[in-house]
């Protein structure tokens, strides 16, 4: 049986406007196993090498319609395939909810994983959540 060593859960459940291209807040540690894992202002950091399951829940309105996109950033580099897109078709009114999960790899070279709103609206999130566990 595989024991969990490395993991955090950070949130941020309070309102926050996110404008284009700015990093979604994460304010509070929730859960975290190890000293190794920390919470920045906007970011999840380790230097612990391995892999790495990562799942991001973030809830939010805009106050324009349009696309909006929440990408998963490692080292300030895009991850393929942790990234989605809800529309808003309705501002101000339409609540949407973008689920992100995948793995990572750490090697060398520190974490540091980031929520970017890759989008060209802002967003203001009712919630953020944000999951890094070490899976190897």
């Amino acid at each position: 049986m595989n024991c969990i060593q490395t993991a955090i859960y950070a949130i941020t459940p309070t309102a926050a406007t996110v404008l284009a291209g700015g990093a979604l807040p994460l304010a509070t540690t929730a859960r975290r196993i190890t000293p190794r894992i920390e919470l920045g202002s906007d970011s999840i950091t380790t230097s612990v090498p391995g892999y790495y399951e990562v799942t991001a829940t973030v809830t939010f309105t805009a106050a324009e319609a349009g696309d909006v996109t929440i990408t998963a950033f490692q080292n300030g580099i895009a991850i393929p395939g942790l990234t989605a897109t809800e529309t808003i078709t309705t501002p101000d009114t339409e609540v949407r909810t973008i689920t992100l999960h995948g793995i990572v790899r750490v090697r060398c070279e520190p974490l540091a994983l980031t929520l970017v709103n890759a989008s060209e609206v802002a967003i203001t999130t009712s919630n953020v959540s944000l999951s890094v566990i070490r899976i190897d």
